[in-house]
């Protein structure tokens, strides 16, 4: 990516859009900062247990980025009737953070931005009711020759339906505030303006 004739911006290695304010890549690392904040990222969703590197925390820092860490360790594939080594209730959290937009704009990465970020974004598309072998064919793009049977498992059997339930009861819950919010400010408006006519009407 070219901003100019003397500047070239790079970015992290496996990067992709996933969708509207939501990203994908692998470690970043600081020649990506200056692609990064074309991004004009609110948050970083971070999938492994390493501390964050100290340069990296003050790019955050300086951009106002919130980082979001799910400790989750990168283990090689022993045999494909292995468990898989993703927790479910660690990516379920992550997954809770990655759809709220209020989150957005988003990066999700890992060390290569493959298995673990791979998993992440493919219960997202198991959310957003993508077909599995639509689900399979993303995941084995970014991750090639190093594709896991046993993350094809996990995003096959990780169970979106309760995330659902719970997303629908927030919504419902914010759309009453807001809405309730919306009756007590239009109730303020109209005695603010009933207070002016008195006042005008009395106004010696």
């Amino acid at each position: 990516m070219i901003q100019d004739d003397n500047d070239v911006l790079e970015p992290p290695i496996n990067f992709s859009m996933v969708d509207e304010g939501i990203f994908r890549s692998g470690f970043p690392q600081p020649p990506n900062f200056p692609f990064l904040k074309t991004l004009q990222l609110r948050s970083i969703i971070y999938l492994c247990p390493e501390p964050y590197p100290e340069e990296n925390l003050e790019f955050l820092r300086s951009r106002n980025i919130q980082l979001f860490q799910f400790g989750i360790e990168g283990k090689k594939e022993a045999s494909s009737s292995a468990a898989s080594s993703i927790p479910k209730q660690t990516i379920l959290e992550a997954l809770k953070v990655l759809i709220d937009v209020r989150n957005h704009p988003v990066l999700i990465h890992c060390k290569r931005g493959k298995h673990r970020t791979g998993c992440l974004v493919g219960v997202l598309r198991k959310f957003q009711n993508w077909c599995l072998a639509s689900v399979f064919e993303e995941y084995q793009r970014f991750a090639g020759a190093k594709s896991r049977t046993t993350d094809f498992r996990f995003i096959e059997t990780f169970d979106v339906v309760g995330l659902r339930d719970c997303l629908y009861g927030i919504i419902h819950h914010y759309y009453r505030l807001a809405y309730y919010a919306s009756k007590k400010r239009r109730l303020l408006l109209y005695t603010q303006a009933q207070d002016m006519q008195t006042y005008q009407h009395y106004k010696p």
